[in-house]
């Protein structure tokens, strides 16, 4: 099977730019050189049915006026044309061989030659014009068929050398197009495509153009993948704690079928989970969407907060290990989907939790930002750096910050958020998530 996509291939890249260029220019020889052999049998054709034809009618008919004033006036003969005059007083020599021949022009074969010839008559005479064809043959071919042949020479050269010129222009297409054709999405990478090389200075400004559009391209659609398994791992990493409430949740209202009460705040908790769920996905999508629209802006509030902290606390807090502390001195208005800052906020808070193994946990939020500390075992300033690079994974399993910390800083950057971070070992984090103040309206 992979040798007949090969060989269908190969097929296809001999019926390409270049195939088509060799057939243009086989073509194009083959046109040139029928038009030039029509030309040659047509001149030859005009020579012997109009030039030379004409040429024995006026010689006849000077003659016939020249010998009505001088009957002694000599029949022609040149080195390509004999005249035979017959009469009743005098024959020439050789006249006999055409007196069976046709009044008028005609061709004459005489023994293995074969002659032009022009036959008249007047008062009682008969004049045989015959002319030496072979001597305008050899002309013709000395004036004609060689500088026709010489032309189609030089013709059949500058066609050559047109289409190495073209061939060699077009290379460079031909090759990126093979490059594109073997590139495999699945199996390579973008930069296999060494594109870069086609945008030099070396190459037209038709393949440069091309290349660079490719690349941009290529590109645009690594970055499209990118964020495609982005939003797939996001998904099972955000959907954790709110599925996980979902079931406490359920369990509640199996463990309590006859307390009312208890099943209602059980409902209540899972309506507010999936709308938390819609609107996270919703989030994810619009940060998989490369143009897609921030929204419009939304108000982060003590219920919100709360909320979210609940969450939190269900399902990485379960034990009560850490006492978790809210405090609201001003709502925040957010330029951007309020389930975004949720995000933020629940990854850190999550964080927090799951890295503090006894003490407090803090969440306060301030009219320009939300403030998460805990007295964890902290980061020493080597840490705490390489944590502040961008998409930075921390493989000590004691500081707590894997695909957690990475959404969390891909979502600030999308909406131009920033994070301030300090601690201390032995003193616990305190990282804050600062907004940008709302453009005035």
């Amino acid at each position: 099977m992979s040798t007949q996509r090969e060989d269908l291939g190969s097929h296809r890249e001999s019926q390409g730019l270049l195939g088509t260029l060799v057939r243009v220019h086989i073509l194009q020889m083959l046109f040139i050189s029928v038009i030039t052999a029509l030309g040659v049998y047509t001149a030859a054709l005009v020579v012997e049915k109009v030039m030379i034809r004409t040429a024995l009618e006026k010689e006849a008919e000077h003659y016939w006026q020249a010998r009505s004033g001088d009957p002694d006036f000599p029949a022609p003969n040149t080195a390509n044309l004999t005249g035979y005059l017959a009469t009743p007083a005098h024959q020439d020599p050789g006249a006999a061989a055409f007196s069976s021949a046709a009044l008028g022009y005609q061709r004459w074969q005489q023994g293995d030659q074969d002659t032009l010839i022009h036959v008249s008559e007047d008062t009682n005479a008969r004049l045989t014009l015959v002319f030496d064809e072979q001597s305008v043959r050899k002309l013709s071919f000395y004036f004609g068929v060689v500088p026709l042949s010489l032309a189609l020479v030089v013709i059949y050269a500058s066609a050559w050398l047109a289409y190495r010129y073209s061939a060699r222009f077009l290379s460079p297409v031909t090759s990126l197009a093979s490059t594109m054709r073997h590139f495999n999405l699945y199996t390579q990478k973008f930069e296999d495509l060494r594109l870069d090389a086609y945008t030099q200075p070396n190459q037209t400004q038709e393949v440069r153009t091309l290349a660079g559009a490719l690349k941009t391209f290529t590109a645009r659609l690594a970055q499209q993948i990118v964020r495609e398994r982005e939003f797939t791992r996001d998904i099972s990493h955000e959907f954790r704690t709110p599925l996980a409430v979902v079931l406490g949740s359920l369990e509640v209202i199996e463990q309590a079928p006859n307390d009312a009460a208890r099943q209602q705040r059980a409902v209540a908790r899972m309506r507010s989970t999936c709308e938390d769920m819609l609107s996270t996905m919703e989030t994810l999508l619009l940060l998989a969407r490369e143009d897609a629209e921030p929204g419009a802006g939304e108000l982060a509030n003590q219920e919100w907060l709360t909320r979210l902290v609940e969450q939190i606390a269900t399902t990485h807090n379960s034990d009560g290990h850490v006492n978790i502390g809210v405090s609201v001195h001003n709502p925040i208005a957010v330029e951007a989907p309020r389930q975004a800052l949720a995000i933020v906020v629940g990854n850190l808070l999550r964080n927090a939790c799951n890295y503090t193994p006894s003490g407090d946990v803090t969440v306060s939020m301030h009219s320009d930002r939300i403030v998460i500390a805990d007295s964890g075992p902290g980061m020493n300033n080597e840490t705490l750096t390489r944590m502040q690079e961008p998409f930075e994974r921390n493989a000590d399993n004691q500081a707590g910050h894997g695909l957690g910390l990475d959404i969390v800083k891909r979502v600030c950057e999308r909406f131009g958020w920033s994070l301030e971070w300090h601690s201390q070992p032995g003193e616990g984090t305190q990282i804050s998530v600062v907004l940008p103040a709302p453009e005035p309206t």
